[in-house]
């Protein structure tokens, strides 16, 4: 009995511990995705700033440990998307380096392939306008102008070529 006791003990401290370790994850997760909004440009969980006046709140509210108001419609158990799209909200679209994947911010996804694509079509575009045409008639059947022909035929014979 003290053994099987024992083993209940031990299977429900190791579950217990599984949690802990992707909360942990998660918030390493999610703190990547996150900019500190104090302006100095680094990630909110490597913020270095001294006296920063941002980044001791935005982790609390990460963590989940402030408790108001706002945060009631972030449970733990919240994706990270909703996390993501609340500090979009309260923080600013520029607070989450990953741009959403909806309305305007969806042209953060779309325009760079189709700006690399347009400029590869132009690129190809010129230089087949580029390219040296060929002619379609034979040289002897291109008239020239009288006056520049009596030129050529006269710089032949003075260079007798």
């Amino acid at each position: 009995m003290k053994r099987l006791i024992e083993i209940l003990l031990l299977s429900a401290a190791v579950t217990s511990l599984m949690g802990a370790d992707e909360g942990n994850a998660r918030y390493e997760r999610l703190g990547s995705k996150i900019m500190c909004t104090c302006g100095c440009s680094q990630m909110l969980l490597k913020c270095n700033h001294v006296g920063c006046p941002n980044s001791d709140r935005m982790i609390r509210e990460l963590h989940g440990l402030t408790g108001t108001a706002q945060l009631a419609a972030i449970q733990p158990k919240a994706d990270d998307q909703a996390v993501l799209n609340w500090f979009r909200r309260t923080w600013g679209v520029t607070a989450v380096v990953e741009p959403g994947t909806r309305g305007l911010e969806l042209w953060a996804w779309i325009m760079p392939p189709v700006a690399l694509g347009l400029g590869f079509l132009l690129v190809v575009v010129t230089l087949r306008k580029w390219r040296p045409r060929r002619f379609q008639a034979s040289p002897q059947q291109v008239r020239l102008d009288p006056h520049l022909e009596a030129l050529r035929n006269r710089a032949r014979r003075e260079t007798e070529i």
